[in-house]
């Protein structure tokens, strides 16, 4: 019997060591062990290497932009493979990672994203990276919904001739499940991260409050003729802004891509929120990461 068990640990050994060294064996381990509740697994067995995918990408789109212009008053203009694009001083490192994340698709492709003629919604528009990427593929027109006045102020200037054509409308509003005013948490080296409901660290809360209000509401105030496309990442407030949006799901059945990694029970509320508003909803998730020893998906697809 010791014999037997000085043969057999080296061998164990050996295959946890392999398992561990290689992520499609190990991330599949995690799968089989109930840490990857809402990933399915050919989605799981990926998450290591999205997340290398993305500081590969991220690391050349860095190396690829440069810096043109500082005007003094708290904003940088970058050239980007992806084109120019005002920062508020600070995120800098920030728009290679956000622009990484529409290289990688983040918000869906092919049968998961806008399509030409779509009217669609970018909650929250931050740098207006993502509303560029939707006119590229053919969007008729879209709203770039952020509340945060410094995102504004470069959203302004980085659609300014979308919006003068028409193609693009500001809102200057966070969307949420009524009217109302709240403080923002603000990240100055990372406004993307800018969020009502959660606490970024480093991040500072606002002295005054800013507007939010219904996606149903603001659809009606526009005068939308519908919606066909809604993109949402709004750091922790989806689902309450999805329960602003009943009528608008209900009525028109947009399609829609919903950030579900904010809140550890995001999963679970993004969905039932999005089938409160159409419960006709069919969701198949998208690209996932590993952090503490769990997997869990970045996004979720709703058509």
């Amino acid at each position: 019997m010791r014999r037997i068990v000085i043969i057999l640990f080296p061998v164990v050994a050996l295959l946890g060591l392999l398992i561990y060294l290689i992520a499609p064996l190990r991330l599949s381990a995690l799968v089989l062990a109930g840490r990857s509740p809402h990933c399915p697994w050919n989605r799981a067995i990926k998450a290591e290497d999205n997340l290398r995918w993305m500081i590969h990408t991220k690391n050349r789109l860095l190396g690829a932009s440069k810096l043109v212009e500082k005007d003094g008053r708290g904003f940088q203009l970058w050239d980007t493979p992806q084109g120019p694009f005002w920062v508020p001083d600070g995120n800098e490192f920030m728009l290679p990672w956000n622009l990484a994340e529409e290289e990688r698709h983040v918000y869906g492709d092919e049968k998961h994203f806008v399509r030409p003629g779509d009217i669609v919604l970018d909650c929250g528009a931050n740098l207006g990276i993502f509303t560029r990427v939707a006119l590229r593929a053919g969007a008729a027109k879209v709203i770039a919904i952020e509340p945060a006045p410094e995102n504004l102020e470069a959203l302004r200037r980085n659609l300014r001739d979308e919006v003068a054509a028409g193609k693009v409308v500001i809102y200057p509003k966070g969307v949420w499940d009524k009217d109302e005013w709240l403080t923002l948490n603000q990240d100055a080296g990372n406004t993307a991260a800018d969020s009502f409901v959660l606490h970024p660290p480093g991040a500072k809360t606002s002295a005054e409050k800013f507007p939010l209000t219904t996606i149903d509401k603001m659809a009606a105030e526009l005068n939308l003729p519908r919606v066909d496309f809604i993109k949402m990442d709004i750091e922790g407030a989806e689902p309450r802004a999805l329960s602003g949006a009943r009528e608008t799901l209900a009525r028109w059945q947009p399609r829609l891509s919903i950030t579900v990694y904010h809140q550890p029970n995001d999963p679970v509320d993004v969905p039932r929120a999005a089938r409160e508003g159409w419960p006709g909803y069919q969701i198949e998730c998208g690209p996932c990461s590993l952090s503490n020893g769990r997997i869990h998906p970045d996004i979720f697809y709703f058509r």
